[in-house]
């Protein structure tokens, strides 16, 4: 008797199926893979582990794939995965428990989406194993669904500790948006035909990687206000509208849809990260600290203990770390910025026990604002990477020995050539060594570029101002004026600079 089947649809996987049949091989008694058109390796490499290989036409239609892959699954038992998934060793022992049984049951698993490049790890609650039946149908042509059918069938729904690790969106930004451009027309057909809060949602999330926020806030407008939706993601809808807000400078619509989307899930720790950075652009320091923490204690509590939910969006515990340290130090509380130091050294030593001392001493000299010697340039160079740029330009900017900082400043404008921050902080260096007309030209550029930071625009007036070149001001008083005038903020520094210039200057403004 086969007691599990592993289900699966394929296509030019050979970048990852290797990986995931290793992850089953010792609990799987049989593998089925249905192949919709590969034409390199994967169908050899599925052989190669003994896999059944059946040949499926595409017709745009993944739960037709999932069906036909389910039909020809002879086990009492079905576990489905993606080529880009693996099973977590330490899972074994509980699905051996499970498929010794006899039972009309559907378990959720732990599906845990790395992703390095937003520093995110998004833990999703899915039926991945469940009871084979003849009745039981996937649904949906894309992101399908196999709830509905189990629960039409009469089937238990329970929790497991199963944890599968999905590692297809740890992937350029460039790879994610073709995904999601493949995707979009099937969402758009299933929603347009089935006016269904998921599928909403999952519009949402898909014109959001393809940096369309205005039709990802429609969607997820659409999908936080259905009381069908799970509060998980409806509190992930409201979330994602603010960080939209955020990023266009609309504070107040910010801070209330991050509230909302506190009060639908208090246990989300983006959700306390980003109504953290709303706080601190708005200057409420304390509240910013408060939920900063908030944030990192659910975090660790959440990476140490797991979740009980159906969706967690966990945080890579350094960029928390270093932008407390931030607060910490703009608000002066001396009792958080050694508790998040305390934290970092406890951090690297985990993770690089063997280069721990170079790095403490280095971090050392960095929090003291001391010289670096030439391996603790090299070492801090390394160090720097997305998730701690802001706390180094921070500190660097503040440190005392320019003619280091510069070299270091200029190694960071390579490695990160697209950072607004890198540029404003050596520009900010160059104009404290008396460099100004070069820190003038490259902001000069960057103005050009980037009309997103309205801070660009008042770092050209200073500039311009200590040069005496008020002839120059006028233009940029515009600009600030053209695309800012919906932040109150910007606008209220505009028309305190535009007093202030009259008794300056006999430029009209």
């Amino acid at each position: 008797m086969l007691h599990l089947t592993l289900s699966m649809i394929v296509k030019n996987e050979e970048k990852y199926i290797k990986d995931c049949l290793e992850s089953v091989k010792d609990i799987a008694d049989e593998i089925v893979i249905v192949d919709t058109g590969s034409t390199d390796s994967t169908i050899s490499i599925a052989e190669s582990y003994g896999a059944k290989v059946y040949h499926f036409e595409w017709i745009n239609d993944f739960s037709a794939a999932r069906n036909f892959a389910l039909s020809k699954s002879n086990g009492e038992w079905i576990l489905y995965l993606d080529a880009d998934e693996r099973l977590d060793s330490k899972s074994i022992h509980e699905l051996k428990r499970i498929i010794s049984t006899s039972q009309r049951t559907g378990y959720f698993c732990t599906v845990k989406s790395l992703d390095r490049e937003e520093s995110r790890d998004n833990s999703m609650s899915y039926v991945r194993l469940f009871a084979n039946s003849p009745e039981i149908k996937f649904i949906g042509k894309v992101h399908e669904q196999i709830v509905p059918s189990l629960s039409y069938n009469d089937y238990t729904l329970s929790k497991s500790s199963i944890l599968i690790h999905h590692i297809g969106y740890n992937v350029s930004v460039e790879e994610k948006q073709k995904k999601a451009t493949r995707n979009l027309p099937l969402l758009l057909e299933e929603y347009n035909s089935n006016k269904d809060a998921y599928y909403a949602y999952q519009l949402a999330q898909t014109y959001n990687v393809l940096n369309d926020d205005d039709n990802a806030s429609v969607y997820f407008k659409i999908a936080s206000e259905s009381p069908k939706l799970d509060r998980q993601y409806r509190a992930q809808c409201y979330s994602s509208l603010a960080l939209i807000a955020h990023k266009g400078f609309k504070t107040q619509d910010a801070e209330k849809l991050i509230a909302y989307s506190l009060k639908v899930d208090d246990k989300q720790p983006f959700s306390y990260l980003l109504a953290s950075k709303i706080s601190h652009r708005k200057s409420e320091f304390n509240l910013a600290e408060e939920r900063c923490k908030r944030a990192y204690i659910l975090n660790q509590t959440l990476l140490i203990k797991g979740f009980d939910a159906v969706l967690a969006v966990l945080l890579d515990p350094e960029e928390v770390i270093y932008y407390g340290l931030i607060l910490a130090l703009q608000n002066k509380n001396n009792q958080n910025y050694h508790f998040y130091q305390k934290e970092l050294f406890a951090l690297y030593k985990s993770l690089d026990e063997a280069n721990s001392t170079n790095i403490f001493d280095s971090l050392t000299k960095i929090f003291s604002n001391s010289a670096f010697s030439e391996n603790e340039v090299t070492t801090i160079i390394k160090m720097i990477n997305k998730n701690n740029l802001n706390f180094f330009l921070f500190m660097l900017g503040n440190n005392p020995y320019k003619q280091q900082v510069i070299l270091i400043i200029e190694k960071l404008r390579d490695n990160f050539p697209d950072s607004l921050e890198v540029r404003k902080t050596y520009a900010r260096i160059l104009e404290e060594l008396g460099k100004i007309e070069e820190a003038i030209e490259l902001m000069e550029g960057v103005a050009k570029e980037n009309q997103t930071d309205p801070a660009v625009f008042f770092y050209l007036i200073s500039y311009y101002l200590k040069q005496g070149e008020q002839d120059k001001i006028k233009p940029i008083v515009l600009q600030l004026e053209k695309h800012f005038s919906h932040i109150p903020d910007v606008m209220s520094r505009v028309r305190t600079l535009k007093r202030k210039l009259l008794m300056l200057t006999t430029v009209p403004l």
